[in-house]
């Protein structure tokens, strides 16, 4: 029999589970047959080729923010964030380490019309890995 009622999941459920994950595995008792039993074994899974690897991403409107949409491709469990980078005619800055996905850009808006250019790469650890996604640019301000 189902609740009938849903229980919220704190914020962070997933980075808490990995973290447990983690101490589970570096238990000096543990092995792949008790991995197996708590389901957290299971077959090696082949990553992505992080030299060539590309982030999709679009831009959206959205009120007084520019939405940026992004994802993981199916390979979050190989890819640690998403670098972002936004070109309001000055040339790219960064905008943001993301490690969820999607973003808002809550920067204010211009008073007249301007193009702002966004551009993201995937990064693993500390590196950025493959290339850069295609540039997207939006119309704001105005």
């Amino acid at each position: 029999m189902f609740p009938t009622e849903v229980t919220a999941v704190a914020l962070g459920i997933e980075v808490r589970f990995r973290a447990l994950v983690k101490a589970i595995k570096t238990h000096p008792n543990y092995n792949d047959s008790i991995g197996q039993v708590l389901g957290i074994e299971g077959p090696v899974q082949t990553g992505p080729d992080l030299s060539i690897i590309q982030p999709i991403i679009d831009a959206i409107l959205s009120g007084n923010a520019v939405q940026i949409g992004w994802g993981w491709g199916g390979h979050s469990a190989f890819l640690d964030m998403l670098e972002l980078q936004v070109d309001r005619g000055n040339g790219w800055v960064l905008l943001a380490y993301d490690t969820t996905p999607n973003y808002t850009d809550t920067t204010p808006l211009p008073a007249t019309p301007t193009k702002w250019k966004y551009r993201a790469i995937y990064r693993v650890g500390d590196h950025q890995v493959g290339v850069w996604s295609n540039t997207v640019e939006i119309m704001v301000g105005g």
